[in-house]
């Protein structure tokens, strides 16, 4: 249950970075940006939700396989007297090694959705820097292609009348 919560929320904020970064690149007015990355954040999260409920399973089924593995080795090793308690005593230093390690990864997921924030953030006057840049040159090329855009048009439509005319 925690990765699947984890690798969603991860998801979620990376589907809606991408989506305002697309929409910035497109041209696109505030509030569309605005649904857009909401729409791409929820699909980051559904998919991010789909991940992290197959990590869950894996993690659990890969736990259960390991313990059961454990107490065949015990089983085994009960003949042998003195490897039994060492498997005993082994069990609750592993437990704990799991339980140590979960804040480490839960403080590296976070820290991760934090970068990730901070990263759109910082990446936002750089878009719009180059939005406000490239739009004079894209309105100029605008301008240079639509007489020659309208020229082959209309080359095109006498071009069809005589076709049309000839059959």
């Amino acid at each position: 249950m925690r990765k699947l919560i984890k690798v969603a929320i991860v998801a979620g904020v990376a589907g809606g970075v991408a989506g305002a970064v697309q929409s910035f690149r497109k041209d696109e007015p505030g509030e569309v940006v605005k649904q857009k990355a909401m729409r791409a954040a929820g699909e980051g999260l559904a998919v991010g939700a789909v991940v992290g409920f197959v990590l869950d399973r894996r993690t659990r089924r890969r736990k259960l396989k390991k313990l059961a593995k454990a107490r065949a080795k015990a089983g085994t090793a009960l003949t042998a007297g003195g490897l039994v308690e060492a498997a005993r005593a082994a069990i609750p230093v592993i437990e704990h090694a799991v339980e140590v390690a979960r804040p480490k990864v839960e403080h590296a997921a976070r820290n991760a959705a934090e970068r990730a924030r901070d990263a759109a953030e910082a990446a936002r006057p750089r878009v719009e820097h180059a939005y406000e840049v490239a739009r004079p040159r894209v309105e100029h090329a605008v301008e240079v292609a639509r007489p020659k855009v309208e020229h082959a048009a209309r080359a095109a439509a006498d071009k069809a009348k005589d076709l049309t005319r000839a059959a």
